[in-house]
């Protein structure tokens, strides 16, 4: 069983008296910054380059709003809440000269940090607080007092206080209320993270993309194939029951019929096929580290990216989407001019 940590197991007066850079004031870094504002961190420094995020950022409140280079060099704690991709360039060319000795670095991705992609100093504390939530759900259920799901994890303990920090960070931000923080590592979160985006949703995708094309060859209309599939949301609804009560204790909320046919063809299936082609991405390229190395040169990221969505705009189910959404908007738009 791993450790679940909650408000009486962390001191939040350790990050109180210390100085916190955030580098980045996207999604994440706004959410959190506010909410240790809001828990009495006098001392907080926004890092970032001056654009719209910058300005945000001092509508917000916050007068102390630098470049990233002198928020590093003036934080004891470091909340890297720029994206993955961005993390290994910025950190060389802006971050790893200008670190104070004995600071804490705080991830809430642990890509780089599993990957080994970041040169971190020797007497550098290395700590994970990753929310399970975006960044404007992590301020709403602060502001709220609403528990909401986080990862934590010591990666690196060179002064023998990481735990308490990282736990310190993890309260003021509200990841500990209700249910807690969980324990985990860089290598498990992004490990699951990586085999969600290439593996779970991947294959979710093709189911529907093939049962698109087996619908539309056996002449269902493109309306009545999108709109039971999904866009009735009705598989929203499903997944948000699974949440709360188990992905297969869901179906006690479908018809019988619909009980019996999913049940019985799931029980069917041993999952051998599946699971094989489950393993070989997940070792051969999530944990092998194969992934991580070809995404770091962002110069053929950044060519190969726009080469895989120009191959999926062209799938006849993108294009059934467009003209059903298209249909869709001009009945909505009919129906508000008629009541006007």
């Amino acid at each position: 069983m791993v450790n679940i940590y909650h408000d009486k197991d962390a001191d939040i007066s350790l990050v109180q008296n210390k100085t916190v850079s955030f580098i980045g004031y996207g999604n994440q870094g706004r959410a959190q910054a506010l909410n240790l504002r809001d828990s009495g961190v006098k001392n907080i420094i926004i890092g970032n380059q001056q654009d719209d995020y910058a300005e945000q950022a001092r509508k917000d409140g916050f007068e102390n709003v630098v470049t990233i280079t002198e928020a590093v060099a003036q934080g004891d704690i470091l909340m890297l809440l720029i994206p993955d991709e961005d993390q290994q360039t910025v950190w060389n060319e802006q971050i790893r000269s200008c670190i104070k000795p004995n600071t804490t670095l705080v991830v809430a991705s642990g890509y780089n940090v599993a990957f080994n992609l970041l040169d971190i100093p020797e007497d550098m504390d290395v700590v994970m607080v990753a929310p399970r939530m975006i960044g404007a759900g992590v301020r709403d259920r602060y502001v709220k007092k609403i528990p909401y799901p986080c990862f934590v994890s010591v990666e690196k303990d060179s002064s023998g206080q990481a735990l308490k920090t990282c736990l310190s960070i993890a309260s003021a931000i509200g990841a500990t209320r209700g249910n807690g923080a969980v324990e985990s590592s860089c290598r498990e979160e992004a490990g699951i993270d990586l085999f969600a985006e290439q593996a779970i949703w991947p294959e979710i995708m093709v189911i529907m993309r093939e049962a698109y094309n087996v619908l539309h060859e056996a002449g269902f209309s493109d309306e009545a194939i999108l709109f039971d599939m999904y866009m009735s949301k009705e598989p929203a609804e499903i997944f948000e029951r699974a949440a709360t009560e188990g992905i297969v204790k869901q179906l006690k909320y479908h018809s019988r019929t619909s009980q019996y046919g999913q049940l019985s063809t799931m029980n069917k299936n041993d999952g051998k096929q599946i699971r094989e082609k489950f393993q070989n991405i997940l070792q051969k390229n999530i944990l092998s580290g194969n992934f991580a190395q070809k995404w770091s040169n962002q110069k053929w990221a950044a060519e190969e990216l726009p080469k895989e969505w120009k191959v999926v705009e062209e799938a006849p189910i993108v294009q059934a989407e467009l003209r059903v959404q298209k249909l869709m908007k001009d009945f909505i738009k009919s129906e508000e001019e008629e009541h006007h």
